[in-house]
């Protein structure tokens, strides 16, 4: 647009403006009849016969409060008409509906000379700002007829009524349309068209009928006001349409939201007033409420589009509001309440209560200051929710963020959690942490397979103070547009939030590492003792025993057979433990270095259990042991290392030695599972505690029943026999009750897994 054409565009505004507020003073002149006159019964006014209910507005056209008007009434029974001379009172008997005309129509014309000033070469910011002058001129003067006088320039508001209120609908339409992507030239134009016929028909029959004057022509003018309402619901319900349809079809999530505010306003402002006024009476039934209160609802139009110029940037207009200056009117507006509730308690309650009047002003400033700070606290919540909804949100993104991280100790799921606060409330397509070792990626918010959506903007993050930087890669927003200064401070600051808590859960990991390593440095020591003090334990009794006979032996002493053949059984039983405890030990370090091999041939599994079962005979003769080997009558030939079988086999024996107690008896037994062949090896002995059978595979440990009777031995059988089985694909199972004895059964599978 030109700078001619902003000039005259700016100078019709304030002319429009100027002659609205002067129809606003008119208006506050506007007559009504007496409260004494019955109207079912007029039948003329002055020289004006009334036989419609606007018939009255016409003969009280010109006249203002005060006037005296001659009143003809029939009488009830019929017949004769009487006269009544009464001066005319007020038609608005309270001045709130034409506050809220007033501020309705100035909110509406202040909002469209802003758009048009801030937006002058936008076509949608020019039709907005014709609208909001047509539509703020007509709520502000109300009607053609409330505000003619003897003077002819009470005609100027007048007739702006009737052209502001017939461009209304077709501007309404023409701006709903301005958001479609269908919209054609030669629509625009067509639009109009009913427009300047209702308005120029309108205009000529107003002044033909209060310039002659003519009753008959104002008749006319009313009879055929019904087409102009029609006018007005068609081009209503196709504004509120097409915005529907427009809704329905973009993508932009601005530019829904705004047409969303657009579209609460229309439907708000202008559904009760033709559901609820004009449709009712188009139809010729009486409106089940006034004009006035019909109006009323008008005010969720300018509110509405102000929601949705400051909020979602409606045409492109950047109206910077400063929160604080809002805050400052609220905090005025709240400090006038304040006073205004104390003055309030003193009048209502200074005659009901006796003695001085500073109690009940001190009451009422008591009551009022506890409710200002709530109330103001409310108001500025409220504030930000409607206005600055967008920092609201990320004020309350970042809160909540802050108070919930610190609850993580884990960076993977704290990277979650980052990912899904700042998804919520700013979508974009993806997000991730780029890095020399490529850890720490956040998927992408959109497509969790991939992140190559386009980069917008990154931040440094440091994962490691030992590695490379790092960068939070930010991909494009979901909405089309490009980072906002608030969205910016947004990401810098959850960054900022998000860096502090990688470093806490760091140094956490530290603490608790370097925790861990004292613990575990500790543990081993503890373990190096004990396994130390065991295995010199261990070598040196059955040493000691050894030498001990042997040189006894040797002295020549002992001469009988009997004895001498005793000794030497005890010699060899005391070999075959120390050389069981030394394989134990070396069998051990090789699982450990994962060098142990096994060498699995055929073997015939009742060979290997006896003698596995001789190597204990002398011992479970000296002791006095009960033991018995069931072995089936076929031969059982398995593949497996039956220097390993035997090395399980014998450990098994040996702890059920061990932890007999005075219950001596021991069974082995061969038998068929199925698909394993399977050796169980049962005592009548001490039994294992329920929550100690999955502890006894592990190292060194004893439970406190097996402690307590100080066994043999290193703790490591039962961890070699669990490897040797592992290596032949089968299973070490466990059956015990504390106090009945145990059963350790090896499973064979006849079938090796591959």
């Amino acid at each position: 647009m030109s700078g001619r054409g902003r000039v005259l565009s700016i100078l019709a505004g304030a002319s429009v403006l100027f002659i609205s507020v002067y129809g606003y003073v008119l208006l506050q002149h506007r007559s009504g009849i007496p409260a004494g006159i019955d109207r079912t019964l007029l039948v003329q006014i002055d020289g004006t016969e009334i036989k419609a209910a606007r018939d009255e507005e016409f003969a009280l056209a010109g006249k203002r409060p005060g006037e005296s008007a001659d009143f003809y009434l029939r009488e009830p029974g019929g017949g004769s008409v009487r006269k009544q001379t009464l001066p005319l009172v007020p038609y608005y008997a309270r001045t709130i509906y034409l506050a809220v005309y007033l501020i309705i129509g100035l909110a509406s014309i202040a909002i469209g000379m802003v758009a048009f000033i801030l937006r002058p070469d936008d076509r949608k910011a020019r039709i907005y700002y014709w609208l909001n002058l047509a539509f703020g001129s007509a709520v502000i003067i109300s009607g053609e007829f409330y505000c003619v006088g003897p003077a002819w320039t009470t005609f100027g508001p007048s007739i702006l009524f009737i052209l502001g209120y017939a461009a209304t609908p077709a501007l309404l339409l023409a701006f709903a349309l301005a958001f479609s992507n269908r919209e054609r030239k030669r629509l625009r134009a067509l639009i109009f068209v009913p427009a300047i016929l209702i308005a120029a028909a309108q205009t000529a029959a107003f002044l033909a009928a209060f310039l002659e004057p003519s009753i008959e022509v104002f008749r006319a003018y009313n009879a055929y006001y019904f087409l102009f309402r029609i006018y007005i619901i068609v081009y209503a319900a196709l504004a509120i349409w097409t915005l529907y349809r427009s809704f329905k079809k973009t993508e932009n999530a601005e530019e829904r939201a705004q047409i969303q505010w657009i579209f609460y306003g229309l439907a708000a402002g202008t559904v009760p007033f033709l559901v609820l006024y004009q449709i009712p009476i188009a139809l010729g039934v009486k409106p089940p409420i006034t004009e006035e209160f019909a109006s009323i609802f008008f005010f969720a139009v300018p509110v509405t589009f102000f929601v949705a110029i400051v909020k979602y940037r409606l045409m492109h207009i950047h109206l910077v509001i400063n929160r604080s200056l809002v805050y400052t009117f609220l905090t005025v507006f709240t400090v006038g309440v304040y006073f205004a509730v104390i003055e309030i308690v003193r009048k209502l309650f200074a005659g009901m209560v006796t003695g001085p009047n500073f109690i009940v002003t001190a009451a009422g400033v008591i009551l009022a200051a506890l409710a200002f700070q709530p109330a103001q606290r409310w108001i500025q919540t409220a504030v930000d929710k409607a206005f600055f909804r967008q920092r609201y949100d990320y004020r309350q993104t970042i809160s909540a963020f802050n108070e919930e991280a610190r609850k993580y100790v884990s960076r993977i799921d704290l990277f979650d959690f980052f990912r899904r606060e700042i998804v919520s409330v700013l979508p974009m397509e993806s997000l991730a942490v780029d890095s020399s070792e490529g850890r720490g990626q956040v998927k992408s918010a959109s497509d969790p397979e991939s992140a190559e959506t386009g980069s917008e903007w990154s931040l440094p993050l440091s994962l490691d103070p030992e590695e490379p930087p790092s960068s939070l890669i930010f991909g494009r927003k979901k909405s089309g547009g490009r980072y906002s200064l608030e969205d910016k401070e947004l990401l810098r600051t959850m960054s900022g939030e998000l860096q502090v808590n990688l470093d806490r859960i760091r140094l956490q990991e530290e603490v608790i590492y370097e925790r861990a390593s004292r613990e575990k440095m500790e543990e081993l020591d503890k373990l190096k003792t004990e396994f130390i003090s065991t295995v010199s334990h261990e070598l040196r009794t059955p040493l000691s025993s050894i030498q001990a006979m042997a040189e006894l032996l040797e002295s020549g002493k002992i001469r009988e057979r009997d004895k001498t053949d005793k000794f030497l059984a005890v010699m060899a039983a005391e070999s075959a433990r120390l050389s069981r405890f030394l394989h134990n030990i070396l069998d051990y370090g090789k699982i450990e270095q994962g060098a142990a091999v096994y060498h699995l041939r055929p073997a015939v599994l009742q060979d290997v259990i006896k003698e596995s079962a001789e190597l204990f005979r002398p011992v479970l003769e000296e002791r006095g042991f009960d033991f018995e080997l069931s072995l089936p009558a076929e031969t059982v030939r398995v593949d497996v290392d039956a220097d390993a079988v035997k090395q399980a086999l014998s450990n098994l024996i040996d702890n059920a030695i061990k932890y007999s107690g005075e219950k001596k008896r021991i069974r082995v037994e061969l038998s068929d599972g199925g698909r394993s062949w399977e050796i169980a090896v049962k005592d009548d002995g001490i039994g294992i505690a329920a929550g100690d059978i999955e502890k006894i595979f592990q190292k060194f440990f004893r439970s406190a029943q097996a402690g307590a009777m100080r066994p043999e031995g290193a703790g490591l059988g039962l961890k070699i026999i669990r490897h040797i089985m592992d290596a032949h694909k089968g299973d070490v199972r466990v059956e015990s009750k504390e106090g009945e004895g145990s059963v350790f059964t090896l499973a064979f599978p006849k079938e090796r897994k591959a």
